[in-house]
């Protein structure tokens, strides 16, 4: 109750079992950010499957595949991990993204020249259609492109919309024309000629050359949330409403989001969802929904939910947290963070175990934020049996 006076937040705490033990305003509405990724992995468990694989596709006119062909069609199915050689390089060294299941936009070029292509005099065209919506939100503010928060949203990109300029990583400004020449310059280097063409969609009756599969969804559910990626988010979003038999819309997905978490028991009122990211400020969440949110990833059929937690000291958004503090390797927990906004949602592992959601709407610091969550993670590993000491904190996430 002290650490939580006078400010604008929610705790709720309960035991492994479910028990009650400490509720404050868990039914009060607060921008949650990127704590409702919860709701938007478990819905995409739920309707796509944890086997799920996103595909990519080469497409040659009919009759062609083989030799010199005219002209080829990279087709997009939604794969948010599609990546060149070069940013997964520059990701290996980011502990907050180790380990993501990234598909080899390589693995792709090579399947075409394997195939028999030779050149491509025509050049290759990008094919976004498998999913139809707006590339930016228009819930988030224009700030987010200008600052690069996030690429634009579409069903074929390459390195989470981004390209790579001669000093630094940018947004893509037509994602499927960049993945189309990113392509295309992993084939000259396989030795067949091709060059980037306009955005075209394929015809019906066009030729599969190659196709490359991303991993399992549970992997790239564990991913997401891991390192809270708001990429993933979103398209994962538009997935569900493709899979669902929509155009692949946020709107769509959405919807779907809110049906599965309502299925399974958790408590929506109040909450509103307008990205799947947590990037809008018009997000609402509750605690008391947060916390039902997380035990439902105690069920089998939810088990990358818990498995893509962060763990603090060690892995993803909380890699820098609780450092030299036995919460190491002890708190699990999906992170928020805006401005002023700062959530986590989770499980100290202890001799008692404990769940819990707290969320905190505040004109103060990051630094402020994180301290009383931390504070308070200190406080139920205490009670949970652990031998705590001061915790000392930074975040992302």
């Amino acid at each position: 109750d002290g650490l939580l006076a006078g400010t604008n937040s929610c705790l709720k705490v309960e035991t492994a079992a479910g028990t009650v033990l400490y509720q404050h305003q868990p039914a009060t509405p607060l921008i949650p950010a990127s704590t409702q990724k919860l709701l938007v992995a478990e819905a995409a468990l739920a309707v796509l499957g944890p086997n799920y694989r996103f595909t990519t596709s080469v497409e040659a006119p009919p009759g062609q595949g083989k030799g010199p062909v005219s002209q080829l069609w990279l087709v997009g199915g939604g794969d948010p991990l599609l990546a060149t050689p070069r940013f997964m390089a520059a990701q290996a060294g980011r502990v907050r993204y180790a380990g993501d299941p990234w598909t080899p936009l390589q693995t792709l070029a090579n399947a075409v020249a394997a195939a028999g292509v030779t050149g491509v005099s025509g050049g290759i065209r990008g094919d976004s259609s498998y999913e139809h919506d707006v590339p930016f939100l228009p819930v988030w503010p224009a700030s987010y492109q200008t600052q690069e928060q996030i690429g634009a949203l579409s069903a074929l990109s390459v390195d989470e919309g981004t390209v790579y300029t001669p000093a630094k990583w940018v947004l893509a400004t037509d994602p499927a024309a960049n993945a189309a020449s990113q392509l295309a310059g992993l084939l000259g280097a396989e030795h067949v000629p091709a060059a980037a063409g306009a955005d075209q969609v394929a015809p019906t009756n066009a030729v599969v050359v190659a196709t490359v599969s991303s991993a399992p969804l549970s992997q790239i559910v564990e991913s997401m949330l891991r390192a809270s990626d708001d990429w993933v988010a979103e398209l994962l979003v538009r997935a569900i409403d493709k899979r669902i038999g929509g155009p692949g819309t946020t709107v769509g997905g959405l919807a779907e989001v809110m049906d599965v978490a309502a299925r399974n028991g958790v408590p929506l009122a109040g909450v509103r969802m307008d990205d799947g990211s947590g990037l809008s400020r018009t997000d609402q969440a509750t605690c008391q929904e947060l916390l039902a949110a997380l035990d439902v990833g105690e069920r089998p059929a939810y088990a990358p939910v818990l498995a893509g937690l962060p763990v603090a000291g060690e892995t993803g958004t909380l890699v820098a947290r609780e450092l030299g503090t036995p919460l190491v390797g002890a708190l699990s927990g999906k992170t928020g963070s805006l401005d002023f906004v700062a959530g986590l949602v989770g499980v100290v592992d202890a001799p008692r175990t404990l769940h819990f959601a707290m969320l905190e709407n505040d004109n103060q610091s990051d630094t402020a934020m994180y301290a009383r969550q931390d504070q308070v993670a200190a406080t139920l590993g205490a009670y949970g049996g652990l031998p705590i000491a001061s915790p000392t904190t930074t975040s992302t996430g």
